[in-house]
């Protein structure tokens, strides 16, 4: 029969795994580096709040307080450093995932695993930060979010299944490379041109630490853009990839041999009949 250690006095050691695409981080709140499985999860100051299960998932968030300094000339960092960049200065355009554990020292058995989610919003001081965290699913949950009776397609861009888009986005990717930067105005002598606008679309390329990066790519004219917020890697000579938004008309999808995935309904009225409504536009 296996004790649980707390009840005889013995703290337990709480851990924390965070993961964006590839990369991993691991802590532990503990004095010292602890490997389990394994794995080395480094001491770091970091803790978490309680963990509640109730009816409304929208109160089992958690947060998450880590050491982090923001003054550029500090020299001894915490631990925690290199994660707490991922969201300063510009927050991370894919989704970083967390898992909370618990063990003990010195106990052969796996960790317990106690909540696991993803961090929604970073909250800064000079010192610290603290991250909210939503338990996984909790974003899958929105109603009403089924395909809509409107003359513009529902469906998103690129998406695939019985229900997607179904568009390939190795046809339309458009390879470049930057050749200047104004702020967030980026230029490449390959966004002239091209077939499809790059408006509404997405420009994405790899960092230094291996992560794919995206930015929503705000406004195209010519060899220019405008994307919605800026990174520290936006210099003349790097590789980017765009790729176009779609307009989700019939001419749109059209113009993209891709009508017979269309989601909008091209009969339906441009008004209603009686002339009474104004939700039929």
């Amino acid at each position: 029969m296996t004790l649980d250690a707390t009840l005889f006095g013995r703290r337990p050691v709480r851990l924390f795994v965070f993961t964006r695409q590839s990369k991993v981080w691991r802590f532990c709140n503990a004095d010292r580096d602890m490997t389990i499985g394994g794995n080395t999860y480094t001491a770091a100051q970091i803790d978490r709040s309680e963990i509640r299960q109730t009816a409304e998932r929208a109160k089992d968030k958690i947060t998450i307080t880590m050491a982090y300094l923001r003054d550029p000339g500090a020299v001894e960092l915490p631990a925690t450093q290199s994660l707490g960049d991922q969201w300063f200065p510009f927050v991370p355009s894919s989704t970083i995932t967390v898992v909370c554990m618990t063990t003990h020292v010195g106990d052969a058995d796996p960790p317990a695993v106690e909540w696991m989610g993803q961090v929604t919003q970073p909250k800064f001081t000079d010192v610290e930060l603290e991250l909210t965290c939503e338990p996984t699913g909790s974003n899958d949950r929105a109603r009403n979010q089924g395909a809509k009776w409107q003359r513009a397609c529902w469906k998103t861009v690129y998406s695939t299944g019985l229900r997607g888009c179904n568009l390939d986005p190795a046809a339309f990717e458009v390879a470049a490379t930057l050749s200047g930067v104004s702020g967030l105005t980026l230029t490449a002598s390959a966004f002239s041109g091209t077939t499809y606008t790059l408006a509404g679309g997405s420009l994405s390329w790899v960092n230094g630490a291996g992560l794919t990066e995206r930015r929503q790519i705000m406004t195209h004219t010519d060899s220019s853009i405008t994307v919605l917020y800026g990174s520290p890697d936006f210099a003349a000579g790097l590789a980017v990839t765009a790729l176009p938004g779609c307009e989700r008309t019939w001419d749109a999808c059209s113009a993209r041999n891709n009508t017979a995935n269309y989601g909008g309904s091209i009969y339906k009225p441009v008004k209603d009949p009686t002339g009474d409504s104004m939700s039929w536009g």
